[in-house]
């Protein structure tokens, strides 16, 4: 069924982020479950809602789904290499990329950074804690630079964005909840005290 935001969200592919080794965490993050469902598919069900085509980020069949393929990423081992894959393989001009291990995360955010992606390169929220680069917006005019990095071995995406025209949203223009919405769970620890605030 489409949604009241599908004719503008039909310009942008919603991509889950599911290439990740989860080295801190010990186990697959994305199969965590939280709330009685694993992680990766609060994310997941939030891109439903808001894009018409969904791609997984990374060599994950167990987690594709019927017209949700899963493709392997290009350059295994880094965001880069994953949002390069997906970007090149994508039919429209933007993508929204988001993690697998995002227990919170939130519409609104979202919402906030399409609407802020015209003559950019990508929209990237920016907050005390630094840049969040996988979970933003980017555009098909990126391309060429991040294969010039990858084919050259660099894979650090801080080092990718003074080549582009980025959008840094700032921490003080998110919602009140973007803390929440977020976050990450990378370690056992983190997921230790998560499950201990729901009980």
């Amino acid at each position: 069924m489409q949604n009241s935001h599908s004719a503008k969200n039909m310009e942008i592919t919603g991509v889950l982020l599911a290439g990740g080794k989860s080295r801190r965490m010990g186990h697959d993050k994305a199969l965590i479950e939280l709330d009685g469902e694993p992680l990766y598919l609060k994310t997941l069900n939030l891109l439903r809602e808001l894009f018409s085509t969904i791609i997984i980020a990374g060599d994950r069949p167990d987690i594709a789904d019927e017209g949700i393929p899963a493709i392997p990423d290009l350059y295994p081992g880094s965001a880069l290499g994953g949002l390069y894959t997906v970007l090149e393989h994508i039919q429209t001009d933007w993508m929204f990329v988001a993690p697998c291990d995002m227990p919170y995360p939130d519409t609104e955010i979202i919402k906030l950074l399409i609407s802020m992606r015209n003559g950019f390169d990508a929209v990237v929220p920016r907050t005390p804690g630094g840049y969040e680069p996988v979970f933003a917006l980017y555009r098909k005019s990126c391309l060429p630079y991040m294969k010039a990095m990858l084919s050259n071995n660099e894979f650090r995406i801080y080092d990718f964005y003074p080549k582009i025209n980025v959008h840094y949203l700032d921490w003080l223009s998110l919602p009140n909840n973007w803390e929440r919405s977020l976050l990450n769970v990378n370690t056992p620890e983190q997921l230790h005290q998560l499950k201990k605030g729901q009980s």
